[in-house]
């Protein structure tokens, strides 16, 4: 190899790893442009140009909501009901960039005080959540962009109890139950008379409306539905909002 082809080759490893570097930092900054919007309410305006037209926005336990338009419009109208006030801190990104240049895999930590209101008064209550973020980013026209996003919440306490008394929201006919359940079945109540929200007790004898098994592979994160309207049974699909979204 000659010098020239020396310096040449050099040459092009340090521009792959200075565009390398740039993505990063780039992709840091669309972390943090998507928490500045979540603290402006999930605000429409600033959310929009971060998705993929075909991004998808998924919370895991509950559902998914697909499309650039339903994950933003879900996001907003979340925030309106259920989260008043928030200040994000998105904690340890890792960002992995593919060899191509053109994607990325990212997860995140999430620290978040928040007001949101309490479920038997319905009154300003002071919260802790945090959770973990799981994320693809793609580059569209120069620009990194979300193409999709996996919320994981590990709690959502208010911080009167503390996460050790009250890790999530008690469930209702207007609050998911959220929980995690170890390996086994379940049977989930469909009918909403059962005593043992949200699983069977045998109260639906007569109705014709049968509980649903959900069977669990391993202990994990559900959000089981309280309103009995999901559209995606047993799992909450935020039916309960009534969002027309």
């Amino acid at each position: 190899m000659s010098d020239l082809e020396e310096v040449k080759g050099l040459l092009q490893s340090i521009d792959k790893r200075l565009r390398r570097v740039e993505d990063i930092e780039n992709i840091n900054r669309l972390i943090v442009d998507y928490a500045r919007a979540a603290d402006n309410g999930n605000d429409v305006d600033m959310l929009m140009p971060l998705f993929t037209e075909d991004a998808v926005w998924e919370a895991k336990g509950f559902g998914a909501w697909k499309g650039r338009d339903k994950a933003v419009g879900f996001l907003n109208a979340i925030a309106g009901e259920k989260v008043w006030w928030s200040l994000h801190f998105m904690i340890s990104p890792k960002i992995d960039v593919a060899d191509d240049g053109q994607s990325a895999t990212l997860i995140w930590y999430l620290w978040e005080p928040a007001t949101m209101p309490a479920e038997d008064t319905k009154l300003a209550e002071p919260h802790w959540i945090s959770g973990v973020y799981d994320a693809v980013v793609v580059k569209q026209d120069g620009k990194w962009l979300f193409k999709n996003i996996t919320s994981n919440m590990k709690m959502i306490s208010p911080t009167k109890d503390g996460w050790v008394k009250t890790r999530f929201p008690a469930g209702s006919e207007t609050n998911p139950y959220l929980m995690f359940l170890e390996e086994g079945n379940y049977h989930w109540c469909a009918c909403g008379q059962s005593k043992n929200q949200p699983f069977c007790d045998g109260s639906h004898k007569g109705t014709g409306i049968m509980p649903l098994k959900v069977e669990m592979k391993e202990y994990d994160f559900v959000g089981l539905c309280g309103c009995k309207k999901t559209g995606t049974p047993p799992f909450c699909d935020a039916s309960h909002l009534g969002l027309d979204i």
